[in-house]
């Protein structure tokens, strides 16, 4: 029987929280029953652990960022450089709501036709819930631009999460074909192999 990727996904993610998130005792155990492997766990424990301060401090610099941003919205609301970090910064920290109403005001007042905001604005929006609407917002760039292999890829991303298959094996199919010598076309080339191997 075969797994989707979804579920091989995950699994993963619970064999790494499942390994990092193992107590102390645990830990302990194995650690004094082979020195040399104990020796490599704390090691590669201490490197996580360093990893995650250094993210925790990324994320309270973005946040003291976003807060001097918004400040600086209010009295410079159409500040393009605002909106646009703002939007960036929101969309980092995965507060995809305020990421989303950033990148519209911003295509709504600056430049409507930037399709690479836009693109980041239809995956915000995918990200709050807005399925639908995140996705139509990709399909009305490639109406436009049926060669932009950014929208591609990120609707055939939105429709593997949905977990139709079918429907992202055929946009990761048209952004490959689109350029597959590309990073972009490359990454849809593996997303492909990736889903044919588990169907």
């Amino acid at each position: 029987m075969s797994k989707s990727p979804t579920t091989i996904i995950v699994l993963a993610l619970l064999i790494v929280l499942l390994v990092g998130g193992g107590s102390y005792a645990i830990s302990r155990y194995m650690i004094s029953g082979n020195s040399e492997k104990g020796k490599g766990l704390a090691e590669q424990r201490a490197a996580e652990r360093s990893r995650q301060q250094g993210a925790t401090s990324r994320n309270t610099t973005l946040t003291r960022l976003l807060t001097s941003l918004e400040d600086s919205l209010q009295t410079r609301p159409l500040d393009s450089m605002l909106l646009i970090s703002a939007a960036n910064i929101s969309y980092d920290l995965e507060q995809f709501d305020k990421a989303a109403r950033y990148y519209e005001m911003f295509l709504k007042e600056i430049d409507p036709s930037n399709a690479a905001i836009r693109i980041d604005y239809a995956y915000s929006l995918y990200k709050t819930g807005k399925q639908a609407a995140g996705k139509s917002v990709l399909e009305g760039i490639i109406q436009r631009d049926p060669r932009n292999q950014a929208a591609l890829l990120n609707l055939a991303v939105m429709f593997a999460q949905d977990r139709q298959f079918d429907e992202a094996l055929k946009w990761f199919t048209r952004c490959r074909d689109t350029d597959p010598a590309s990073d972009l076309g490359k990454r849809a080339a593996m997303a492909i192999a990736q889903l044919q191997s588990n169907t």
